[in-house]
Formats: C-alpha cells, structure tokens, sequence
C-alpha cells in the first residue's frame, strides 16, 4: 500500500500484486466512531465512506485520511442505502468489505481479508463472518446469541440487499463462504440515548414489516429446517412477528437459553433493553393494525360531546 498521500480524494493506483479489499463505511453522525473505524482499515487503499448527510463532523474527520473518498446520500431506507453502496459507487478493487462505523477490524481479520482476496482458488462470491458484541467493557457472548453470522465480504456486483423496512439480508448470485476470525461491534460507543432513539426507529420499521408478513400469512415451518443458519434466522423473525408476548420469550431466550446470565450484570441489561426494543414492536404492529389514533379522536369526540351535554 502506497503510503503517498491522495490529495484528490480519488482511487490511486498501486504496484503491489496482493491487492486488499476495498472498503465501505456507512455513517450518521458518526463523529465518535468513525476515526477508530478508519484507523482499524489500514489494511486496504480504498476506503468509501458513504454519508447520510450527517450534521456532526462525521465527514470532516473522514476526509482527513489519506486514501478516503465521502460519497453523501440522503437514506431513505436501509436496503436502497447499501445497494447504492454497492452498485452505484466505483471501487478500485474486486472485493468489498462493508462495515459500519461502530465496528473495528482486528489484525487477525485483516491479513484473512487480505488472504481471501488475493486467493483466485476460491469460487465465492460473499463470505460471512462472526462478531463480538461489546457492551460495559466486556463481551456480552452468552446475552448477544453468539454466534451470529452477517455476510460482509462480497463481490459488489454479484450482491443486492433484499426490499424490507429494516435488518435486510444479502441476497447474493452464487456461493457464500465463511470466514474464521470476528470484527468487533461496539453498539453503544455513543452512549445509551443514541442507542435507544435508534432502536426507536428501528422499532417502528420493523413493525411496519411485521404488520406486512402478518399479511402474508405464517411462513413455511419447513424453513425453520434450513440448513442455512440466515434463512434459519429469517424465518424464526418472520415467526415472530404473530407470538403475543415476544418480549419475555425474547428475554426467557436470551437470558436463560443462551446463557445471557453468565454476561453478569451486563448481560442481564442488554437481554432487558432486548426485550423492551422487542415489546415496542409489538406495541407498534397493534396500533398500526387496529388505528388506535382514529378510535382515540372518535372516543374524545364523544367525551367532548357528552361534556357540552
């Protein structure tokens, strides 16, 4: 990797014959996190750093390393943002690797990235890997549902992020393989307000894709047999959305199934604020299904009516 810097912003070319992934970082206001993430990319020439029109100083500090290019697109949803990030940027290398701000690249993901770019022996076209979760200083392994598998590695022509309101999944034209070593998420770097309002929003997309499944009648019990842990996942989530009370199954899952006590008093918080996130959505999908707003006004109307009375 040339350590010239790039004062144009642009791809530059190199002379070495390993040639790194690409890189793709999806930011909003990102301005305590995205540093530490680009930090931990050194491994690669070509860092993409694409904005949501942050009101932080999230692209300043991006623009200041050498070898970043800031592309700003307004979101509107999640699946449009990442394909856009795939399809519509131009990459210098074959291979991308998307990672969100809030997430770092140890040494030993590095030189595998490095390894699985550069192998032409190998027929995948998307590779999936692992993550530590990490919440009051320690790994919440047991509380997170260890091991989750997200696909991250890809060859950005041969990926497009399926059409769902939010936790959309790959949809990739060939095979996927799987990698050894984990990135490391730090979800709650920007502290439990930031948390909190981002999983409202999230809860209230995600009730807007239950109240959509539940439409479409329960999924096929087969998938729940899928030897592919993520259809396995999808289809357990498309489950989810017709239980009553999936909050204290989320948590009794969670807590109790995997194990979340032994994360001591850090585990039992996260399988708690879990829980709630996942009571939100259940909240949610009953007023979006039964107008709650239109049966409060019509009962204040009768209330005012019987007042005047």
């Amino acid at each position: 990797m040339s350590d010239v810097p790039n004062p144009t912003n642009r791809p530059v070319e190199s002379s070495t014959a390993r040639q790194p992934p690409s890189v793709v970082v999806l930011t909003f206001n990102e301005e305590g996190n995205v540093a530490q993430c680009i930090e931990r990319l050194g491994f690669t020439d070509d860092i993409v750093v694409l904005d949501s029109y942050s009101t932080d100083r999230t692209v300043e500090i991006a623009k200041s390393f050498p070898n970043v290019r800031v592309f700003q697109r307004t979101f509107d949803t999640e699946y449009k943002q990442r394909n856009y990030a795939l399809h519509e940027i131009e990459y210098r290398h074959d291979w991308v690797y998307i990672c969100d701000a809030d997430e770092r690249v140890p040494d030993d993901l590095a030189a595998e990235l490095m390894r699985v770019a550069n192998d032409a022996s190998r027929a995948h076209v998307a590779y999936r890997l692992r993550y530590k979760n990490m919440y009051m200083g320690r790994w919440i392994k047991h509380a997170s549902s260890y091991p989750v598998w997200i696909i991250r590695l890809v060859r950005p022509r041969r990926v497009t992020y399926e059409k769902r309101e939010t936790n959309v999944h790959p949809i990739v034209d060939g095979t996927v393989g799987e990698l050894e070593c984990h990135f490391v998420h730090h979800s709650f770097n920007s502290g439990l307000v930031r948390w909190f309002a981002k999983h409202n929003y999230y809860s209230t997309r995600e009730a807007m894709e239950g109240v959509r499944i539940r439409r479409q009648g329960r999924p096929r019990l087969s998938r729940l047999k899928s030897g592919d842990s993520m259809v396995r996942r999808r289809a357990m989530k498309n489950f989810s959305y017709f239980l009553v009370g999936r909050a204290w199954f989320r948590f009794l899952h969670m807590y109790l199934v995997k194990l979340g006590f032994l994360d001591g008093v850090a585990g039992f918080n996260y399988c708690a604020m879990i829980a709630m996130y996942e009571y939100w959505i259940e909240v949610k999908i009953s007023e979006l299904e039964s107008n709650w707003r239109r049966a409060t006004d019509r009962k204040v109307a009768r209330l005012l009516a019987e007042a005047v009375a």
